[in-house]
């Protein structure tokens, strides 16, 4: 809550007698003609257009005062003067509505809105979803690299197992080639005619005959496709004249590729890929007989089928489909069973929070009885936050009502400020009055004190701010202004208004003051001061300024005796242009940012440049001073100002 501003000036035509008191009687004599009262009060609309004109801000916050006094028309049909208005932030009770939009509007749409959210709804796919696709993606992808790792892994074992098979036959089968050979006559032979007749004798004396039961012996494995002999008269890379042949109908050998033989076998034997057939076979071959450079005069050769490896590979494969089938099937109620016992505990937090959201700060979480996981731990932080929650909704609702107590304090504390200035003629009167906190412990006061011609005029400080300090301000207000009536000491007001203070303040606390009695008529000023700050005079005639501080200790510090042997009064003669300054120490005391006082040298400096101004643009002027020099530093001390001047 700002702290509240009140402002009141006026500015009186010379001529006029003096308004003391409200409803005070006047004589007859002395009663102003309509034409005057008509000047009067233009003048002053005049004047208050011009300050509204001057600070928009105090246009708006201006309202009229809602105590039953209202403002009169005046026969222009022109506005009252400003004096007769109050500066307030808000209607008082049974007036005006607060403005939407401020502290309590806020707050009231905030509670109002409490009740107004709806139940949390999931959007998009449930958690347990997620986790169980989750799960289940996890699962299947690791039964596919599985599946593919295991096709491979035996796709290679089957591979190697027939070449380490197809390599021991080969061996075998050299032996029963070199003795083919031998038998056939043509081991040695390089000429092709005698190679040819000794192939023809070895067909027709049988002994090829003999050497093919033996053959089809070999042949009786299933994965043996073909056995052949080959051999020729000259030596090349790779004979091709059949000499022995298990399968006289089978296809053509292909042309050895790559040699597929691995580390640790014969460097003679030579594995390759090929088809056979139209079927996809793995060849081995070894010379029976080499060239004396290069090449050979005949091989064995051994045709081993492939394709079984492929049966078996999609043996497995079909078994590992299969068995994945299952594992999904059986994953996918295993991922939704498990996903729904970790969400089940947080879906019963979101309906907690659903309730808690509604506005039922009294509701408790009790999932962490459930489980004692992350999900527990986050149920008791959510208590606890409920907790802190339901802590915080009290707190606000003391704080409203703190505020509210202080806003009626605020209320009373204005209204114990005059409430408008008086009207003095040839006197030209301004103040001002800025609390630090909500309410402050600043007073100022114009009192009649028994007749036309006197009047007092006071500026107090307690020591203290806020409630305390106001509550001391008004007992100080009271007392005072009970002992000021048909007293004409201004030292005797003092002394009769501590006794009764010092024994009703709390220890510690006091009050200072500035008392001085106007004789209105002589211009004569009769001062005494209880502690406080000098009053300045500024001196027209010698453009030089006078303090004016009587002895005098502050109120409350002894309930009689020494105080009243230490207050004394001063008389001040004041003269056409004079004026005079009293004020609180929030004046001379307003520090900035780095703590750096204006200091009383600066009020003078500004009262001897500024005292010739109008009060209202003194006061003005000074408050903006002031306002510089604090900055963005926080205002420290209630500020009050009172000037006069003759005029």
């Amino acid at each position: 809550m700002a702290p509240p501003r009140r402002t009141t000036k006026n500015e009186q035509a010379p001529g006029r007698r003096p308004v003391l008191r409200k409803g005070a009687a006047e004589p007859a004599a002395a009663e102003p003609t309509a034409e005057e009262v008509e000047a009067e009060l233009s003048a002053e609309a005049d004047e208050h257009d011009e300050e509204e004109a001057e600070d928009p801000q105090l246009a708006e916050t201006i309202v009229q005062r809602p105590s039953g006094r209202a403002a009169r028309s005046t026969p222009s049909g022109r506005r009252p003067s400003s004096g007769s208005r109050r500066p307030v932030q808000h209607a008082e009770a049974g007036g005006d509505e607060p403005p939407e939009g401020g502290r309590e509007g806020s707050r009231a749409r905030a509670r109002n809105a409490g009740g107004q959210i709806g139940a949390l709804q999931r959007r998009g796919m449930s958690l347990s979803a997620k986790v169980a696709l989750f799960t289940l993606a996890l699962t299947v992808t690791i039964s596919v690299i599985f599946a593919i790792i295991s096709l491979i892994d035996l796709e290679d074992k089957l591979n190697a197992e027939i070449k380490h098979s197809g390599y021991r036959q080969i061996l075998t089968l050299h032996a029963f080639g070199q003795r083919v050979i031998e038998r056939a006559g043509i081991k040695g032979v390089r000429n092709a005619g005698e190679f040819q007749n000794k192939l023809t004798e070895y067909t027709t004396k049988g002994l090829k005959a003999s050497d093919l039961e033996l053959l089809k012996r070999v042949l009786n494995d299933s994965r043996i496709k073909d056995v052949v002999i080959f051999a020729s008269a000259d030596a090349s890379e790779n004979p091709t004249t059949p000499i022995l042949r298990g399968d006289p109908k089978a296809n053509e050998f292909s042309a050895p590729s790559a040699n597929l033989a691995e580390s640790g076998m014969d460097p003679d034997v030579h594995i390759y890929n090929g088809s056979y057939g139209g079927e996809n076979c793995l060849f081995f071959r070894m010379p029976l007989e080499k060239g004396a450079t290069k090449g050979m005069y005949s091989s064995a050769n051994l045709i081993l089928a492939a394709s079984q490896i492929k049966r078996e590979v999609n043996s497995l494969r079909n078994r590992l489909i299969l068995y994945g089938i299952v594992l999904v099937v059986l994953g996918v109620g295993a991922a939704f069973g498990m996903a729904g016992r970790f969400t089940r505990p947080m879906l019963s937090l979101v309906e907690d929070i659903n309730v808690v959201s509604k506005g039922n700060l009294d509701h408790e979480s009790t999932v962490h009885t459930q489980t004692h996981d992350e999900v527990g731990l986050l149920a008791m932080a959510f208590n606890r936050m409920t907790k802190s929650l339901r802590d915080a909704r009290e707190s606000e609702r003391d704080l409203e009502r703190i505020e509210g107590e202080l806003d009626t304090a605020k209320k009373i504390h204005f209204n114990l400020l005059p409430e408008k200035l008086p009207q003095l003629p040839g006197i030209d009167i301004a103040n001002d009055y800025k609390s630090a906190k909500e309410v402050g412990g600043d007073y100022y006061d114009f009192i009649p004190v028994g007749d036309l011609e006197h009047l007092a005029l006071t500026v107090a400080d307690v020591s203290g701010k806020g409630i305390p300090g106001s509550m001391v301000m008004g007992t100080t207000r009271t007392i005072l202004r009970m002992m000021a009536v048909n007293n004409l000491s201004a030292a005797d007001v003092l002394a009769k208004t501590n006794f009764h203070v010092a024994r009703d303040i709390k220890r510690g606390m006091f009050v200072t003051c500035v008392y001085a009695i106007l004789n209105v008529r002589t211009r004569e000023l009769t001062v005494a001061s209880a502690g406080h700050n000098p009053m300045l005079i500024w001196r027209s005639a010698t453009k030089s300024i006078e303090k004016v501080r009587p002895n005098g200790i502050a109120l409350g510090f002894d309930k009689g005796p020494v105080f009243n042997r230490t207050v004394r009064e001063q008389k001040v003669q004041l003269y056409q242009g004079d004026r005079v300054v009293l004020y609180t120490d929030g004046v001379v005391e307003a520090m900035n940012e780095e703590r750096e006082e204006w200091s009383d040298e600066a009020l003078d400096e500004f009262t001897l440049k500024n005292a010739t101004l109008p009060s209202k643009d003194y006061v003005r002027l000074l408050i903006k001073a002031l306002t510089e020099h604090q900055g963005n530093g926080e205002q420290h001390d209630d500020i009050t100002i009172t000037t006069f001047r003759i005029v």
